[in-house]
């Protein structure tokens, strides 16, 4: 997460961009690349869709048996009336953004396959001053020998890592 963060504030330098980790891992089975993806583009849609100053802030915590990963931003919100598409492949909250304008409106519709296909879910609650994607996935434990460490470095330490090949 750290990673992509730090890339959002480099595309997105006009933006407050916040980090809040838990003092442990929390570790995800599942395939790196992909669950990076969900970042990067929950990440670039806000650092797309809010005003120069907005703040940004994801966050990883562990609730439930569930790795939670929140961005939460500060900005105007998503109106309404577009909320219940903003899943869906080509939805655009701005109609003049095109592909032209380098917006596909298919960052979300990727976020919620590739959560989906994780087994996990991926929330929004919007209102003016506060919008939030959270995403739900399974944690996986922690072996006791800490064999997932190479997971964790590679992930960039702290945060939602992967396990596996």
């Amino acid at each position: 997460m750290v990673d992509a963060v730090r890339d959002a504030h480099a595309a997105v330098p006009d933006h407050h961009w916040q980090v809040d980790l838990p003092d442990d891992p929390v570790v995800v089975d599942g395939d790196p690349g992909r669950l990076h993806q969900v970042l990067v583009n929950l990440l670039a849609n806000a650092g797309k869709h809010t005003p120069a100053g907005t703040t940004v802030t994801a966050s990883v915590s562990r609730a439930d048996g569930a790795c939670v990963v929140r961005i939460a931003d500060d900005g105007p919100g998503i109106p309404p009336e577009l909320l219940p598409t903003v899943f869906e492949r080509f939805a655009r909250g701005d109609h003049s953004r095109s592909r032209a304008a380098g917006s596909t409106g298919l960052g979300l519709a990727i976020v919620a396959a590739v959560v989906a296909s994780h087994r996990g879910r991926v929330e929004l609650t919007s209102v003016p001053g506060e919008t939030v994607f959270t995403v739900r996935l399974l944690a996986a434990e922690r072996p006791a020998d800490g064999s997932d460490a190479r997971v964790e470095a590679r992930s960039g330490g702290r945060l939602v890592g992967t396990r596996g090949d």
